[in-house]
C-alpha cells in the first residue's frame, strides 16, 4: 500500500507544473538499497514537496482566474479608447494626406533604412570611415523622409523612434571611427581662389592656411594663384603622421610648416625618425616619405 502511495506521488512530482521541485528522485535499484529510516525520511520528503507544489499550483490557478477577470475588465475599457484612437488616427492621416494604401511604401521605407543601418554597422572603423559619404547620404535620406508626412503617420511612430536612435548611434560610430588625420574633398565654385577656401566657416575659419591646401594639392595645383571650378581638391583634417617632400624642401623647412610643427628649429624629429632612410640631414630627395612623429 506504502509503494502505491510513494508511485503515486512520484507520478504527481513530475508534473511540468512542478519541475522546480527540491527533492533528488531516485531510481528503482537506488530505492531497494535505502534502509528502512532512509526510505521513510524520503517519503516524508516526498510528500513535504508534494505539498508545497500543490499550493504553489492553486495560487497559479487563483492568480489566473484573478488576471483573467482583470483583462475581460481592460479590454471592456479599451473599446471606446479604441474607437476614440481611431477616429483621431483618421483624422490625422486625413490631414497629412496618407491613406491607410501608403502604408505598405512606408513599411518598405523603414525596412529599406533598417537593413542599410545594419550593413554599416557590421563594418571595422576603418571601412566605416572609408565609407563615410555614403553613410553621411544615407543620414541626409532618413532625416529628409523621417521630416516628410510619411514620418508622421502615428502608426509608425514606434519604428521611427527606434530609427532615430540608430541614425544617432550610426552617427556616434562614424565620429568615433574619425581618424587623427583624413581628408575631406572640396569642389571648386567660380569665384574660389585658397585663401578664400580656407577663411569659410565649414574649412578652417582663417584664411592665413590657404598654404595647408595648397601643399596638400601639389599633385595638380602647380600655382597656388590658379585653380579652375569644377577642380576636386583635398583639405586636410587633423595633423599629418608622414610627409612626401617635394622639390625644393629641406627638413627645417618642412617643419615649419603650420601642419607639421610650425616650429623649424624642430627639424632633428623628423631627422631621427627618419635615419634610416637621411644619411645627410642636409641631402633630401622629392618623392621621399617620411614619418612625422606626434605625442
Amino acid at each position: 500500500m506504502k509503494r502505491i502511495i510513494l508511485l503515486s506521488l512520484i507520478a504527481l512530482l513530475v508534473l511540468p507544473v512542478l519541475v522546480q521541485a527540491s527533492v533528488t528522485y531516485l531510481s528503482e535499484e537506488e530505492y531497494k538499497d535505502l534502509k528502512k529510516k532512509e526510505r521513510l525520511a524520503y517519503w516524508e520528503n516526498l510528500e513535504n514537496d508534494l505539498a508545497e507544489l500543490q499550493q504553489r499550483k492553486a495560487d497559479a490557478i487563483a492568480n489566473q482566474e484573478k488576471y483573467s477577470t482583470t483583462i475581460e475588465e481592460l479590454n471592456a475599457k479599451m473599446v471606446p479608447v479604441k474607437a476614440e484612437y481611431d477616429k483621431v488616427n483618421a483624422e490625422i492621416l486625413a490631414f497629412l494626406g496618407v491613406t491607410e494604401a501608403d502604408f505598405a511604401s512606408i513599411m518598405e521605407k523603414i525596412k529599406y533604412f533598417n537593413g542599410e543601418i545594419a550593413d554599416w554597422n557590421d563594418l571595422t572603423d576603418k571601412e566605416l570611415w572609408k565609407a563615410k559619404k555614403v553613410v553621411r547620404s544615407l543620414v541626409v535620406e532618413y532625416n529628409e523622409y523621417r521630416g516628410s508626412k510619411y514620418g508622421k503617420v502615428p502608426d509608425f511612430r514606434k519604428d521611427f523612434s527606434d530609427l532615430d536612435n540608430k541614425i544617432v548611434n550610426l552617427e556616434n560610430n562614424l565620429e568615433a571611427a574619425k581618424p587623427k588625420y583624413y581628408e575631406d574633398d572640396y569642389t571648386i565654385v567660380k569665384g574660389d581662389w585658397l585663401s578664400k577656401i580656407a577663411r569659410y566657416s565649414f574649412i578652417y575659419g582663417d584664411m592665413s592656411k590657404w598654404p595647408v591646401i595648397y601643399r596638400a594639392n601639389r599633385d595638380q595645383i602647380k600655382d597656388p594663384n590658379l585653380i579652375y571650378p569644377d577642380q576636386v581638391i583635398k583639405i586636410p583634417r587633423g595633423l599629418p603622421y608622414e610627409w612626401k617632400v617635394y622639390k625644393g624642401e629641406c627638413l627645417w623647412k618642412i617643419a615649419g610648416y603650420q601642419e607639421v610643427y610650425n616650429n623649424a628649429a624642430k627639424w632633428p624629429l623628423i631627422f631621427r625618425a627618419n635615419e634610416d632612410q637621411i644619411k645627410d640631414p642636409d641631402l633630401i630627395y622629392p618623392n621621399q616619405i617620411f614619418e612625422i612623429p606626434r605625442d
